[in-house]
């Protein structure tokens, strides 16, 4: 494990089911609690650094980070989740754990 000091956030928003969760017009939104959690422990364990976990849903922390912000104005949710490093983001959409770490160390490798 590698230690750092960097700073990784994982900006997402809550699941949710618009239409209820046993509707069959569409799917939920968001990320649950178990992806979240899933690519916290990846980077985390893998990167070694923390997670800052964003909820764009709460406007002004997301207001903080204006590239972040930009994206989700021209992709919408579907963005989400968005990693960043500092504040350059690596990765946007929904990545599995070990695609993010791959994206975190790329990045890392060129800073």
């Amino acid at each position: 494990m590698t230690t750092n000091s960097h700073t990784v956030r994982l900006f997402t928003v809550p699941q949710q089911f618009p239409c209820g969760p046993q509707s069959s017009c569409c799917g939920p939104t968001g990320q649950s609690e178990e992806e979240i959690r899933e690519l916290t422990d990846a980077i985390e364990r893998e990167i070694g650094c923390p997670v800052e976990i964003v909820n764009v849903t709460e406007y002004g922390e997301a207001m903080k980070h204006p590239g972040v912000v930009r994206l989700l104005q021209s992709f919408g949710p579907a963005a989400l989740p968005i990693i960043t490093i500092d504040k350059e983001v690596v990765s946007m959409g929904n990545a599995t754990a070990d695609e993010a770490v791959a994206a975190i160390r790329e990045a890392m490798a060129q800073l």
